[in-house]
């Protein structure tokens, strides 16, 4: 992949094309426009508990083929792909707030949808196999809702750096 500034924006809006894309085509409202009905396939992915099994999933290889066409992918990437498959499968709504700042957010009862216990829980998982679960857990907690295709490229990229930006987003949301 090229690596100066601009192909690099390009390559990230591509990314979150193909990523989008493939969220969308299973959402409800894709049926209204006269889309296949994709209910029974984001079923199965949403019954997926591993990595593993998600591999397996034809709505997992869906994606792999979209985002190896936009220049991601590679075999040490699957998992990665597998746990946004997984992941996405789940978010219901998007939203344009960085999906740990929505977590820090305040319900109406003025506590964050996800308490700092929980939160520091996520942080400390430092591969996706560990990650995965607890996303998947949490996901109820954010009402089902966050941005597609950042929480996509934030798992694509899970590592230290990914998990330090989420910790200053959180707090300083929680601090607000």
């Amino acid at each position: 992949m090229d690596t100066t500034p601009d192909a690099r924006k390009e390559q990230r809006k591509s990314f979150d094309a193909a990523v989008f894309a493939w969220w969308g085509e299973m959402q409800p409202a894709a049926e209204q426009e006269g889309k296949p009905n994709r209910r029974g396939e984001l079923a199965e992915l949403k019954r997926c508990k591993t990595l593993e099994e998600l591999l397996l999933n034809p709505r997992f290889q869906a994606l792999r083929r979209a985002l190896q066409q936009t220049g991601f992918g590679g075999e040490a990437k699957y998992p990665a792909m597998a746990a946004i498959a997984g992941v996405l499968a789940r978010v219901k709504q998007t939203t344009d707030v960085s999906f740990p700042a929505w977590l820090a957010q305040a319900k109406t009862n003025g506590d964050p949808r996800l308490g700092e216990l929980r939160f520091r829980r996520l942080m400390s998982c430092k591969s996706l196999p560990e990650a995965f679960p607890a996303l998947i857990r949490i996901l109820p907690l954010a009402d089902h809702t966050a941005p597609v295709a950042a929480l996509a490229h934030d798992i694509y990229y899970w590592n230290d750096k990914t998990r330090q930006r989420w910790t200053f987003a959180y707090y300083d949301t929680l601090g607000e």
